[in-house]
């Protein structure tokens, strides 16, 4: 039964759309979904924008078709079509399809295969941009409890695409095996991953873990940068954050280096009521002095600095 083509608001529950034959239909007007009933607690009402809304009480399907709107508990949905299957109570979206979360979060990708509730389910081609811009990708991913994304090959990165070329790799990338976001732990798990700069795989770490972007501070190791000069050769740095104290941490960085060995950094922060201070300190014993300019220019008679 098709009902009609122009702009088309319903405003009922999840339960609402197993209409039975023949049951009289209602209509509402478009209206503001209030986040949370009187009592406090969340609200499962939703409202559905569509140019039209098909039911096909057959296949015992309603269908909301062309420029869909779904509003429910401060997420937005929107597809070209969305189908909802009344007997199985899953909800396909297909063509543009795209969630945004009531924090900011937009998960687009070419068809989600969802729980009514929008809590499980699948979503192909899935694309997760972060308030903060971090951003990963996976041919496919799936949602779990409305809490976990589980990214499937999936790639990480906070590099904006090339405004000329979207499809060009970005400056740096982690590739995983597997992705683990869980929302509840406000985490972050990584397995089986390489980290390539411009396309190009550079290092490989098997397992690795971060805080997700809701975290401002957390001990752990932040994300490793690469060193290359004539004077110190190719290395890498691992940074370790130590998160003391809200107002106190320390940065201890230690660098491995083909020319000149092992570096060690650290940078202590402390704020105080009146005032911040830095204290920043680094040594190695040095393998090639012949690498830089004899004194008073350089450092080429000194074996510790």
């Amino acid at each position: 039964m098709n009902l009609g083509m122009g702009r088309l608001a319903l405003f009922a529950a999840v339960s609402a759309l197993a209409i039975s034959a023949g049951a009289p239909m209602a209509l509402a007007q478009p209206a503001r979904i209030p986040t949370a009933s009187p009592a406090g607690q969340a609200d499962d009402r939703m409202v559905v924008d569509a140019q039209e809304i098909v039911y096909d009480n057959k296949n015992n399907k309603v269908s909301a078709v062309g420029s869909v709107q779904i509003f429910h508990k401060g997420r937005i949905v929107e597809a070209d079509r969305v189908i909802y299957d009344r007997a199985s109570k899953r909800v396909r979206a297909e063509g543009n399809a795209r969630i945004t979360e009531a924090n900011g979060t937009v998960i687009t990708g070419e068809r989600f295969d969802l729980t009514d509730d929008f809590k499980d389910g699948f979503i192909d081609s899935m694309r997760v941009e972060n308030p903060d811009k971090t951003r990963f990708t996976s041919p496919r991913g799936e949602r779990t409890s409305g809490q976990s994304l589980v990214f499937d090959n999936g790639l990480y990165t906070a590099c904006e695409p090339c405004k000329d070329d979207p499809a060009k790799p970005p400056l740096w990338q982690v590739r995983s095996a597997r992705i683990i976001h869980d929302a509840g732990e406000k985490m972050v798990y990584y397995e089986s991953n390489r980290v390539e700069f411009w396309g190009i795989p550079l290092a490989y770490i098997p397992y690795m873990s971060a805080p997700d972007a809701t975290v401002k501070r957390k001990s752990g190791f932040l994300m490793p940068h690469y060193i290359n000069t004539n004077a110190l050769g190719l290395g890498v740095a691992v940074p370790y954050f130590w998160n003391i104290q809200p107002n106190m941490d320390l940065t201890l960085t230690p660098s491995y280096l083909t020319r000149q060995g092992l570096l060690g950094q650290a940078e202590w922060r402390h704020r105080l009521l009146n005032g911040t201070y830095t204290i920043r300190a680094a040594g190695t014993f040095q393998n090639d002095g012949g690498a830089f300019e004899p004194a008073p220019y350089g450092a080429r008679d000194k074996d510790f600095r």
